[in-house]
């Protein structure tokens, strides 16, 4: 073996020991996550005296989520990646403590203030999948965004075990039933950040693999994201995840409402749930794949309209073998938007401004999913069912359509003569 191949060889088993690692931390968090936010809305109700204030913690936890990302990303750019995921998942952690000992000690405000740290948190476990893609050549990002979305199934599995796993040793402590899920989070955040700092070695952004992008090109920071931003496959790349998050949303926060006034049992709900969870995340390697294979345009075409046809499904009272199939074809559709869409963004931008820009993306996706979830009512109310939310979920994605089909238009239009 020469020494030019033997430097490949290390080269690679250093990057799949980081995806690994990245991998790993991110599934840990989602478990964490996944098992805090089961029981928020109980602990919110109960720490309040009242139930009108049990969202609140969780709105909160949106506001920390669309935060995040700003500070993550800048961190990202100056300090590392690394530094960044450990500096988000130590707040993470700090968050967590603070909630359980708001449960401990019955304090509503410690709760708000936990919940809050939790979201900003998020950030660093949602733009890993970001850092584990630049290390590898642009053909296999797809697959490497798919595995890190992957990751999250882990929380679908692992979040509830934990609730359950927590409850007893908390009341032998002498703790209150609901404290355990938020030490355990910190837990989890604290090993996620352990494991990020001793073997996320060498930075990502120092092997970063080039795509051909210069940190030079552009000039001024303010230009250079706007010269970005001009871009057909940044711009198809943003839509997708704002597309994708919003038309997901419509019909995601109702429908377990519209389910329970169609008489369906809270057996069916937690069914229907958990169909669109499976949609979400878990086909999200062969999501991957096909984006390498297919490339991302299509793999984005193929979101929108799973997502209309969602917002068909779920528009139509056709018993519960629609909504069930709706529910994941909704969460699929999301899933290819979302890979699809962060494949593009993990492409054709400088190393030095690349988080910067993707961090913008993710607080701009995140208050889309919030709006999204505070129109979904109000369109389900004023249109007496899931009608107005079905149209308003095709019009939402039918945009994504157009826009896909604008850009494919326009690349024929310059190679045929």
């Amino acid at each position: 073996m020469t020494n030019s191949e033997a430097k490949s060889v290390a080269s690679s088993t250093v990057r799949n020991r980081i995806l690994g690692v990245l991998f790993i931390a991110r599934g840990v968090i989602a478990a964490g996550y996944l098992a805090s936010f089961t029981v928020l809305t109980i602990v919110g109700a109960s720490l309040s005296g009242n139930a009108a204030l049990a969202g609140i913690p969780a709105a909160l936890v949106m506001v920390g989520r669309a935060i995040g990302p700003v500070p993550t990303a800048r961190l990202m750019d100056s300090r590392g990646r690394r530094s960044a995921f450990v500096a988000g998942y130590t707040v993470g952690a700090l968050g967590g403590l603070i909630a359980g000992v708001a449960v401990a000690t019955e304090s509503y405000a410690l709760l708000l203030l936990g919940a809050f740290l939790l979201g900003v948190a998020r950030a660093s476990g949602d733009m890993a999948r970001y850092a584990a893609a630049e290390i590898f050549p642009v053909e296999q990002r797809g697959r490497v965004i798919g595995l890190m979305v992957f990751a999250a199934t882990v929380g679908a599995i692992g979040g509830p075990i934990l609730v359950l796993a927590t409850a007893g040793p908390a009341v032998a402590l002498g703790l209150p039933e609901f404290s355990g899920p938020w030490f355990a989070t910190s837990g989890m955040l604290v090993l996620a950040s352990v494991i990020t700092w001793i073997f996320v070695r060498p930075d990502p952004r120092e092997i970063s693999v080039s795509d051909g992008v210069s940190d030079e090109q552009g000039g001024l920071m303010t230009h250079r994201i706007s010269k970005l931003l001009a871009q057909r496959s940044i711009q198809i790349g943003v839509l997708a995840l704002l597309v994708g998050q919003a038309a997901m949303t419509l019909t995601m926060v109702v429908i377990p409402l519209h389910m329970h006034e169609g008489l369906h049992s809270t057996g069916a709900i937690s069914i229907a749930m958990t169909c669109h969870v499976a949609g979400m995340f878990a086909l999200s390697p062969l999501t991957g794949r096909m984006v390498d294979g297919f490339g991302a345009y299509p793999v984005v075409l193929m979101g929108a309209i799973m997502l209309i046809l969602a917002s068909i499904l779920a528009s139509l009272d056709s018993g519960l073998g629609a909504v069930l199939l709706g529910m994941f074809v909704l969460g699929y559709g999301w899933n290819a938007c979302y890979v699809g869409g962060s494949s593009l963004l993990a492409t054709g931008m400088p190393i030095g401004i690349r988080a910067r820009l993707q961090g913008r993306i993710e607080s701009v996706t995140a208050v889309v999913g919030a709006l999204s979830s505070a129109v979904s009512g109000p369109l389900f109310v004023g249109g007496a069912g899931m009608g107005w939310v079905g149209v308003s979920g095709v019009g939402v994605a039918a945009i994504l359509v157009v826009a896909v089909g604008w850009k494919r238009g326009l690349v024929r239009s310059t190679v045929e003569p």
